[in-house]
């Protein structure tokens, strides 16, 4: 059977051209513009919902539940019980450390 537009309502239409423009958008601003992809993804997100007609109270709880769920999933941040061994051993956690000490100063360092 063949696909056909006039199939799809309009308001189908409108969020698949919606999510589209938006992806597109994502890549432009992380490939081009060379954004944050953390930030790029939250702003293409949030905008996609406003655009969409989605309550605050649901972007809000949609977007928790999804960085919730991802982050469960992934060796970040000590979200995996022994991923703290595993970034000393890897050198990662050092890696991060440096990195923050670079970006906040010495100074900034409270060692307990």
């Amino acid at each position: 059977m063949l696909f056909c537009v006039s199939m799809i309502d309009p308001h189908s239409l409108f969020l698949i051209s919606a999510a589209f423009v938006v992806v597109v958008g994502l890549i432009v601003l992380i490939a081009v513009f060379k954004l944050n992809p953390f930030i790029t993804l939250f702003l293409t997100s949030l905008a996609l919902a406003v655009v969409t007609g989605m309550p605050f109270s649901t972007v809000v709880h949609s977007f928790e539940a999804g960085v919730g769920a991802t982050l469960e999933h992934c060796n970040c941040c000590g979200a995996r019980n022994d991923a703290g061994k595993d970034d000393a051993e890897s050198g990662g956690a050092d890696r991060i450390a440096h990195t923050l000490i670079r970006f906040f100063g010495e100074k900034r360092v409270h060692w307990p």
